[in-house]
């Protein structure tokens, strides 16, 4: 052995890190905000935070870094997923013949109008009778049409509202979590060393 290049003595053993205080406290409050946000939420804010771990391994994998506003829209947008397929799942195992009874209560309720008050026509006399004269004259196709139309463009608009709701109270309560877990704020640019 020459003393002269090798050394006797281990190398120095690093001492153990202790855990960043602020990590920890970020964690312990991302997991209370996120527990909080799905029972308010009915698990939609899990649904949230999945999407945005999904988007965050997408981007580790290509060699990004996720963005705040991207993280935000993978939230959003797994909870429009997770939507459209409650949605599509109650609409597909509906009992056999729900569509034919919802258009036959539409059809009595336009049959059979519920008269107008009695003071309606104390205030304007005529008025019932050219509210009846206009109703008769609507073209059934179209209101089919239409009442499909707007069923779709509803739901459309109901599931972005609820999805841009819900997603975005995922995503906040999954912001501590990404730094617990990271050690960086979701949007901040990773340190160079």
């Amino acid at each position: 052995m020459n003393l002269d290049t090798e050394s006797s003595e281990a190398p120095p053993v690093p001492a153990p890190r202790r855990p960043d205080a602020r990590r920890v406290v970020a964690g312990v409050a991302g997991v209370a905000a996120l527990l909080l946000a799905a029972a308010f939420t009915l698990g939609g804010a899990l649904v949230a935070a999945i999407g945005v771990a999904v988007a965050a391994a997408i981007a580790r994998r290509r060699g990004r870094h996720l963005s705040g506003a991207s993280s935000w829209i993978a939230a959003v947008a797994a909870v429009i997923v997770a939507l459209i397929g409650v949605s599509g799942f109650t609409a597909a195992s509906a009992p056999a013949g729900t569509l034919r009874q919802i258009r036959h209560t539409m059809d009595s309720s336009q049959a059979n109008p519920p008269p107008a008050p009695a003071w309606l026509d104390r205030i304007a006399p005529g008025a019932t009778a050219r509210a009846n004269a206009r109703r008769s004259a609507a073209s059934g196709n179209l209101e089919g049409a239409f009442g499909v139309w707007a069923l779709v463009v509803g739901t459309v608009f109901l599931i972005g509202m609820v999805a841009g709701f819900v997603g975005t109270v995922g995503w906040l309560a999954t912001l501590p979590l990404g730094y617990a877990i990271t050690g960086r704020w979701i949007g901040s640019r990773p340190e160079t060393t």
